[in-house]
């Protein structure tokens, strides 16, 4: 799946917003590589992401794409699925270019409708038995991206590959991680969805959606408090320093039992398949690797602190920006949500 172009481009349409992540292959020309951001509340689209449709979609993609050179660039698109939408295969060695047909054939019993509506990509894992490849697959259904294809079409440029947002994170961990031995687990912290995925060397990895996320506190705290959705998203921001009943976010997260119930629910989760894992192959997860834009909540970021007396393992807070991109300057509330798009651009 490598590139011979000078640009690859790495977009991830998320919930709230849709992030741009510019490449360039050549190290002299690295100075000229973005990191774009449209989020759909600050630019006033809608006041709640329910609201969000197709429409608000294109538009925001033909925006960032005006503000980078496309045309010239291999363009890989990440869509958030609401569901578990990952496999691991195991199969015999075989040739690059029967890989494809091969994996087709592979998925059509593990998928409810016929294998020719999905679309899919996979990525190649660190081999764990001789003579066998360890693959990781991505399916999205093909109805599901149909007017964004039609999208990049208007633009007269092509998508070169379509990927759903968990894969080519855990492929950058691994681009970013090639010596680690350990056996680790990764949590991807989103809008409306998370996911989880440990990675052993040892034995094949292991997958979990959970809905959880930002908008699940927003919708909980605004329900609770009897004020606006996009109020709460921007004390969780930090926009705003108190509720408009004057109450900091600390004590909305702090006096609130539903969000205390969903965040020990998280770890149980976590914690739950971590002793499973250790259960089945007697290989203890050793670090937790925590990345995505609900990091930016302070209050977040601080119960992910504690990991190692809440979910019994030390977390370390992963961001890619630090090592892909450097001298790029960026406001602290963009630190950890390009990790989806800089891992599409990078494949």
């Amino acid at each position: 799946m490598a590139s011979a172009k000078k640009i690859r481009i790495g977009i991830d349409i998320g919930t709230n917003s849709i992030k741009l992540a510019s490449y360039y292959t050549k190290k002299k020309s690295r100075k000229h590589a973005q990191l774009l951001k449209y989020d759909f509340m600050v630019e006033d689209v809608v006041k709640d992401v329910r609201e969000i449709n197709e429409t608000h979609i294109m538009n925001g993609i033909k925006i960032l794409l005006s503000e980078v050179p496309y045309r010239r660039a291999d363009i890989n698109v990440g869509l958030s699925a609401q569901y578990q939408n990952l496999f691991f295969l195991q199969l015999p060695q075989i040739a690059s270019h029967e890989l494809k047909q091969a994996l087709f054939w592979e998925l059509a019993p593990l998928l409810t409708d016929p294998v020719d509506q999905y679309d899919f990509d996979y990525a190649m894992l660190p081999q764990s038995q001789k003579k066998k490849v360890n693959i990781l697959l991505a399916v999205i259904k093909k109805n599901r991206i149909d007017w964004l294809q039609k999208v990049f079409k208007s633009l007269s440029t092509t998508l070169t590959l379509l990927e759903t947002s968990t894969l080519p994170t855990i492929d950058l961990f691994q681009r970013s991680h090639p010596k680690s031995v350990e056996s680790v687990g990764i949590l991807q912290l989103g809008g409306s969805n998370s996911h989880y995925t440990i990675i052993d060397t040892a034995h094949h990895p292991e997958f979990l959606y959970l809905p959880f996320g930002g908008n699940t506190l927003n919708r909980t705290i605004a329900k609770t408090e009897d004020i606006p959705f996009v109020e709460v998203e921007y004390l969780r921001r930090g926009a705003l320093e108190v509720s408009s009943k004057g109450t900091p976010l600390t004590s909305l997260y702090m006096e609130n039992p539903k969000i205390e119930a969903q965040l020990k629910e998280l770890a149980l989760t976590i914690r739950k398949l971590n002793f499973r894992h250790f259960y089945n192959t007697g290989q203890k997860i050793e670090k937790l690797y925590v990345t995505g834009g609900l990091l930016n909540d302070s209050f977040i970021r601080s119960f992910l602190t504690l990991s190692e007396d809440i979910m019994e393992i030390p977390a370390e807070m992963w961001d890619p920006i630090l090592e892909y991109y450097p001298d790029l300057e960026l406001s602290p509330s963009n630190a950890f949500q390009f990790s989806t798009a800089i891992g599409l651009a990078m494949r």
